[in-house]
């Protein structure tokens, strides 16, 4: 039978929607999953959320300590909990660096799209993807299982579902990026609404997603710590070196933006800026505006109380690199379609130019990558060398780096609360002396043995002393 030439165009063309993203997760998934053959390991935020998920299916949920509730992380770390202690981890770290990776091509779609040329819009993607690589965060935050990768690949995924006229898919990926941060409520709510306006008929799935924020976020909480509201209490004590500690916290908010761009990002926004007004393209004018809402939002609750980590950047700082590759790009079109060997020079010029940020940190990174590994690696034979969990659970409380609270916890099979940071002279302890950074001065807890404890075990840069000897029991 044969297939009319236009039914013939329109399968394909939905063919071709349907095998990109799905080739994109694949491919993702096939990488990071083999990127679990070199050194790797969840760092502080991740291994709270692998605990908790651990502990949501042992119906003994504890939030009190610990980074900020984020509920999409942990909707994956309670399915991987059930896959046994050694999997769960991994298994987070495939879905963190999958996202990482994942949000390479889609900021490349992205900044096709926004060029409206696929040969010039190739040469915007490249320099997009070079100039999210060589960010101060992209390697790192994916490589240690962090959730900000995984955020970008999910906030361009809600983008081009948007511009591609996927209402409902641009609202599911919406939703995964309010689930893992809440500076991008208000956004998703006006979103929302401006759903519901367009067609009242979505009032059903849309009502739903944005119940299930509330609920995902502060239920959780609820039940792990008895305030629902812990994770918004956690995120007003920032860090020693947050901008909240600035004279001015909104203008050192302000400043912090600009560092994690490099100065052709913040030029090619310019130029897109000036090419959008001029021919009213609302959809370039529209994300360059969320892009800017999102950062005066942080700068807002910084000034307000709340810590303004860079990391709160991230999206926004991201969707701008997208924005400044495609305004050079545009600005050049004229010049650039129907010239290969143009394409082929301003394709290397501006890929070196976007390749300029944080290129010189990439060394740094993957070191920092590498020594947490060891680290995570020697942990188990060093608590097995010292008399296995069950011993050092009964041997004392546990003590260690505040970096590495619920690293210790995972492995001595505890709640994070049950490791703590300075001994307590009055009760038997278990000491895991490390530096959680090859460049620390000193194992912490910073500490001398005043009781003289019997030193268990060592391996990597782990010391474990404790009031007890496997030969001799507790003291």
């Amino acid at each position: 039978m044969l297939i009319e030439p236009r039914a013939h165009a329109l399968r394909r063309g939905v063919t071709r929607r349907v095998s990109v993203p799905v080739a994109i997760v694949a491919g993702s998934v096939a990488l990071a999953a083999l990127s679990l053959l070199f050194p790797s390991a969840p760092t502080y935020d991740p291994w709270a959320w692998i605990i908790w998920g651990r502990e949501i299916t042992q119906l003994d949920l504890d939030t009190v300590d610990g980074p900020s509730w984020k509920p999409l992380p942990v909707l994956f770390t309670t399915v991987f909990a059930l896959f046994g202690d050694t999997a769960a981890p991994n298994l987070w770290l495939v879905v963190a660096r999958a996202g990482s990776i994942a949000a390479l091509p889609l900021g490349f779609l992205l900044a096709v799209r926004l060029v409206g040329d696929r040969r010039a819009g190739a040469v915007a993607g490249l320099a997009a993807v070079a100039g999210i690589v060589c960010s101060p965060w992209w390697l790192r935050n994916g490589a240690l299982g962090n959730s900000e990768g995984l955020l970008v690949a999910l906030l361009f995924a809600a983008i081009l579902a948007h511009l591609h006229d996927r209402r409902g898919v641009a609202f599911a990926f919406g939703l995964g990026v309010a689930l893992l941060r809440p500076e991008a409520w208000p956004f998703f709510g006006l979103y929302a609404l401006w759903l519901l306006y367009e067609d009242r008929s979505r009032l059903p799935w849309v009502a739903g997603g944005l119940v299930s924020l509330p609920i995902l976020w502060l239920g959780p909480e609820l039940w792990g710590s008895g305030n629902a509201l812990r994770a918004s209490d956690r995120a007003q004590q920032p860090n020693p070196d947050s901008a909240a500690f600035a004279d001015n916290p909104f203008l050192a908010v302000l400043e912090d933006t600009v560092e994690l761009l490099s100065w052709p990002s913040l030029a090619g926004v310019a130029l897109l800026l000036a090419l959008a007004v001029a021919r009213r393209d609302r959809a370039s004018l529209g994300l360059a505006a969320f892009a800017l809402g999102w950062i005066v939002l942080v700068a807002a609750m910084t000034s307000n109380g709340f810590s303004g980590n860079l990391r709160y950047l991230i999206p926004p700082v991201a969707l701008l690199i997208v924005l400044g590759a495609a305004g050079f790009v545009r600005a050049a079109l004229p010049s650039l379609r129907g010239h290969p060997a143009a394409l082929a020079v301003a394709a290397v010029a501006l890929v070196a130019a976007f390749a300029t940020n944080e290129i010189g940190e990439l060394d740094d990174q993957v070191r920092s990558v590498k020594y947490q590994a060891r680290n995570t690696d020697a942990l188990p034979r060093v608590i097995e060398d010292s008399g296995g969990a069950a011993f050092l659970r009964d041997c004392g409380h546990a003590y260690t780096n505040p970096f590495l609270v619920p690293q210790v916890a995972w492995y001595l099979g505890v709640h994070s609360q049950e490791v703590d940071l300075d001994p307590d002279e009055e009760r038997p302890a278990v000491v895991f002396h490390v530096k959680h950074t090859a460049g620390a001065r000193g194992r912490a807890p910073a500490f001398a043995d005043k009781r003289g404890r019997s030193e268990l075990a060592r391996g990597g840069t782990w010391i474990v002393t404790a009031d007890c000897d496997p030969a001799q029991g507790r003291r």
